[in-house]
């Protein structure tokens, strides 16, 4: 009986056949629509590049030195990078700093996928912009295989949010393939959203790469928004018609593109004083001062007009720091904020040794505190330390 049935459940030869004929008809059919696939790449001028059985797509395009984006040329950015500010300087050749940008297919997590990476980087006289695109999810091997073979082992990233955002996700991608694809390479970064967030402060209601591109004078015609990105990607993964992707790909070009521009543009305007506006020149004075570049923070405040009291505070603080009091103490004056007379009072009673002065000081200090707006707790807090302040004094006063 057991043989019996064996028999019958035994394939013929034609239905054996058959199976066999549906296998290669389905794979040809794979074939050819890969191929079409491809051809449609190549035909927008893409190359194709295979790693093991996967491929992805790159797209090259150069820009001479005169091309611009935006009110500055890539030429100025050249020269930029050659000769920098300190905040703004990457300790390597000009060929290992990329201008780099990615777009996903979510914000966060392991479920989150990079579809397009790209970068803008300076070499032979020229501007390269090269791009990366996965035309399907299971590519990614060949995908990062191709970007750490290109981008080498010592690289400096100059992003927009990229330290916290576009790096991290590279990171969690390769570790899925990292047994197949280069290591990642040594990392350096420049995050120009916390460069513009210190050099614009006051003067943008955001600090979205787009806003920022009012600074270098360049205006987007029918950009396609970064967040409908995953949307035509999912299309392109459906129909594998490359026309999807025109809008994202020159969104992703523009944001690449800027962030030379831009690069270019923060460091003009450290390095050539006299023609910033007093506010940005305030701005980048006291960024130089927090990242102790004390000197030229000093060059920056002369060179401003018209301080914040903020401003003056800030000046006053520095030379304090710099053990420079007689010009410490008019800033402060100046300053005319209850920090500035609490820092008059510290220095009337531990520098100039007169106690009645500083009660003055102290006394001055709580008054302006009185009209401020702060939290609750601060302020009793303030109000504390001036009141046991002013006490002391009073009894040094008095001896």
């Amino acid at each position: 009986m057991k043989n019996k049935l064996r028999r019958m459940l035994k394939p013929t030869n034609q239905e054996s056949e058959q199976r066999q004929t549906i296998e290669k008809t389905s794979e040809q059919t794979v074939d050819t629509k890969t191929a079409n696939e491809q051809a449609a790449w190549i035909e927008k001028g893409a190359d194709i590049l295979t790693f093991e059985d996967e491929w992805i797509v790159r797209i090259d395009q150069r820009y001479n030195l005169a091309d611009s984006h935006g009110h500055r040329t890539f030429g100025a950015g050249y020269e930029s990078l050659q000769l920098p500010h300190p905040p703004l300087a990457l300790d390597v050749p000009l060929e290992q700093i990329i201008f780099f940008d990615t777009e996903t297919t979510g914000l966060r997590g392991t479920g989150t996928t990079i579809f397009l990476m790209g970068f803008a980087r300076f070499e032979q006289g020229e501007l390269l912009m090269r791009q990366y695109f996965l035309p399907h999810p299971h590519y990614e091997a060949a995908f990062y295989h191709h970007f750490l073979t290109d981008i080498g082992e010592d690289v400096r990233f100059v992003t927009y949010n990229g330290k916290s955002f576009d790096w991290p996700q590279i990171k969690t991608r390769h570790v899925f393939v990292r047994e197949r694809v280069p290591r990642l390479p040594k990392v350096g970064h420049l995050d120009l959203l916390h460069v513009c967030r210190r050099i614009f402060k006051g003067l943008s209601d955001s600090y979205r790469l787009t806003a920022m591109e009012e600074q270098i004078g360049f205006e987007r015609a029918d950009d396609l928004p970064g967040f409908l990105a995953p949307m035509h990607y999912f299309q392109y993964v459906e129909h594998q018609n490359p026309s999807i992707m025109d809008g994202v790909l020159e969104h992703h070009l523009h944001d690449c593109l800027t962030l030379v521009s831009l690069y270019d543009e923060c460091n003009h305007l450290v390095t050539h004083r006299k023609e910033v506006s007093p506010r940005i020149g305030e701005n980048i004075a006291v960024w130089l001062a927090d990242l102790g570049i004390n000197e030229q923070s000093v060059e920056h405040f002369h060179q401003v007009n018209d301080l914040s009291a903020e401003g003056w505070l800030r000046q006053g603080l520095l030379f304090k720091k710099m053990q420079d009091y007689q010009q410490a103490v008019p800033c402060f004056e100046k300053s005319k904020t209850f920090r500035g007379y609490i820092e008059l009072a510290k220095w009337a009673e531990h520098i100039a040794k007169e106690p009645r002065l500083a009660y003055d000081y102290t006394e001055q200090a709580k008054q302006l505190l009185e009209g401020q707006v702060l939290l609750t707790t601060r302020r009793e807090r303030l109000t504390a330390e001036l009141t046991h302040r002013s006490n002391r004094l009073q009894r040094k006063c008095q001896e």
